[in-house]
């Protein structure tokens, strides 16, 4: 994640060039500024606050504000967009928001935006988590937030994995490509109650049959196919059987 140095001399409005230019970004959903006191003119107070404690100069055109939005999409927020083709142009030294979540949903959005930021030259400082980006202390931090990443990628494989595994196991269907010879349908079963979705075996059973019995007879995939395309039995798709539709069914 190499740093890619530019020369930042544009001129800002104030006379400054880029170099000297601090971002603020703020957003606030109607539920957040309820819930947590967290008003625009609340996250303002504070970050400039820091902004002068640092001797950080803010660019007055390069306040962002997102009101009332959600932090669920980017594609929702145009003041977000905005300040992050400010950065891509070399219009900004840096960027403070208050916490993490006004501007990633999760810790592996939250790494993407530092990774492109970082390669712009810009740095990025959140007050609620104490993180800059520009300091070993804000390294270290995003260190963490990729191991929390990492963490979030595997726990939801594993429990994506293990829904699709027990919903198997009760008979349930995963989306997958239906199997020949069976229908997923509602049944009624015997001390359930109401009707259940089962796969029920269907017209195309006595093929997947037929083929598992010449297969294990000895009959290659290739002969298997001939005969069932020379008596015109179907394949699931209404197609042409052929060695590798065979082979989809064995398998």
């Amino acid at each position: 994640m190499a740093r890619h140095m530019r020369k930042r001399t544009t001129r800002t409005e104030a006379g400054l060039t880029a170099a000297d230019c601090t971002a603020l970004y703020m957003r606030v959903s109607t539920a957040q500024q309820a819930d947590e006191g967290f008003s625009l003119d609340a996250q303002r107070v504070k970050l400039e606050a820091l902004c002068t404690a640092q001797g950080w100069t803010v660019c007055p055109e390069h306040v962002y504000t997102d009101a009332g939005v959600s932090g669920k999409s980017t594609e929702g927020r145009p003041a977000f967009l905005a300040m992050m083709e400010a950065a891509r142009a070399g219009l900004v030294r840096r960027i403070v928001s208050l916490k993490l979540d006004r501007l990633a949903r999760n810790p592996r959005d939250f790494l993407a935006l530092v990774d492109e930021l970082h390669a712009l030259g810009c740095d990025l400082v959140l007050i609620h988590e104490s993180f800059d980006t520009s300091t070993p202390q804000g390294k270290f931090v995003l260190q963490m937030f990729a191991g929390l990443a990492e963490l979030e990628r595997t726990t939801i494989a594993d429990r994506v994995m293990s829904g699709k595994a027990e919903k198997a196991r009760q008979g349930g269907y995963n989306g997958s490509a239906m199997p020949l010879g069976y229908t997923y349908t509602e049944v009624e079963i015997e001390g359930v109650p109401g009707k259940v979705r089962r796969f029920v075996a269907n017209e195309h059973a006595q093929t997947v049959r037929r083929i598992f019995a010449r297969f294990n007879a000895g009959a290659s995939l290739s002969a298997i196919a001939n005969e069932l395309r020379a008596d015109g039995t179907p394949t699931a798709a209404k197609g042409q059987w052929w060695p590798a539709t065979v082979r989809s069914v064995l398998l």
